[in-house]
């Protein structure tokens, strides 16, 4: 049997139980409402109309903070899963008045697909962190050549210890934090899937290949344990 890629394979475990993938997500990232908090605080540019692209939205959790802040602004929510778009798209719906802010909901691979333009503020969460380490920096030159001067990439993810000792106080931490106490067998289930998914660089190697890319004033804004907010303006 052929092996899956690993597209395939994040496509498949972040479809399953995507109506219920905020709950969950609650109940293991301890951090949670300070990543998506900090991340729409750092999204500053002079335009209100501002292009805004979210890179892996999932159920448009991150993209509902953006737009509290830029109601005039358009979004594009770019996501492999079909599943996670489409609670997304009811989030807005729900969220927004329709033709406040202009909203593109685009089924693709960030690392292949076309992003057809430029824009003001770039952002992820929870997911570049699990490209192989070449993609990563792949990615973020990607980012770069889609920035409009001035703009900025932000990304609240997961990073890997500098050294073992740290990366193992990182997943004790981690694994003393996450309740699962509330959640079925099959939701269980699930996130450790989900987990071993997981391919975090260090904090180093980030901010590095950032700067080596051309961003300017990169910094880490915010940073529990293997949480981070990443920063850099073109």
């Amino acid at each position: 049997m052929k092996e899956k890629s690993l597209d395939q394979l994040l496509k498949e475990k972040f479809s399953q139980g995507a109506s219920s993938y905020d709950r969950q997500r609650k109940h293991v990232i301890p951090c949670l409402e300070d990543l998506y908090r900090i991340t729409s605080d750092l999204a500053t540019v002079d335009n209100s109309r501002a292009k805004i692209l979210d890179l892996g939205a999932g159920t448009g959790l991150l993209t509902s903070y953006l737009h509290e802040r830029y109601r005039e602004g358009h979004f594009t929510l770019l996501d492999l899963s079909e599943e996670m778009l489409e609670v997304a798209r009811a989030r807005i719906n729900k969220d927004s008045v329709k033709n406040d802010s202009d909203f593109s909901y685009i089924v693709g691979d960030y690392l292949k697909h076309d992003f057809g333009g430029t824009f003001d503020i770039v952002v992820s969460s929870l997911s570049i962190h699990h490209l192989e380490h070449h993609d990563k920096e792949f990615l973020y030159q990607k980012i770069y050549q889609h920035l409009n001067p001035g703009g900025v990439f932000i990304n609240a993810d997961q990073v890997l210890g500098p050294h073992s000792a740290n990366e193992e106080e990182y997943q004790r931490n981690w694994m003393e934090k996450i309740d699962l106490g509330s959640l079925s067998e099959s939701e269980k289930k699930i996130i450790m899937d989900r987990m071993e998914l997981d391919n975090p660089a260090s904090l180093q190697d980030n901010l590095e290949w950032l700067e080596e890319i051309g961003f300017k004033d990169v910094d880490v804004y915010y940073k529990y344990y293997n949480f981070v907010v990443l920063y850099g303006r073109k």
